[in-house]
């Protein structure tokens, strides 16, 4: 006899859905990239703390700024992209 609780037809697991798998990755991307950007960032801010203690010293150059940079555009870049696949599921 069935009751409200059981049915007659067992329930299947869902299918994975691709596009919440694809949106998955492309966070855990996003993620590793923030961690990246801020060491990046951790990093140039040292440097820059110790050249105000230390004025004299070099002035900071492109090739301390550039890790930063190149990290801040990765991170861009893979937000667009989520943003984009995003996108396809509202429209």
């Amino acid at each position: 006899m069935e009751t409200p609780e059981t049915s007659a037809t067992p329930e299947t697991p869902a299918a994975p859905d691709a596009w919440a798998e694809q949106a998955s990755e492309l966070m855990a991307k996003i993620e590793i990239l923030l961690e990246v950007q801020l060491g990046e960032y951790e990093l140039l801010n040292s440097k820059l703390e110790e050249w105000k203690k230390n004025p004299g010293q070099e002035w900071l150059t492109m090739a301390d700024y550039e890790p930063w940079q190149n990290a801040l555009k990765a991170l861009e870049e893979a937000q667009r992209e989520f943003d984009a696949h995003i996108a396809t599921r509202a429209a």
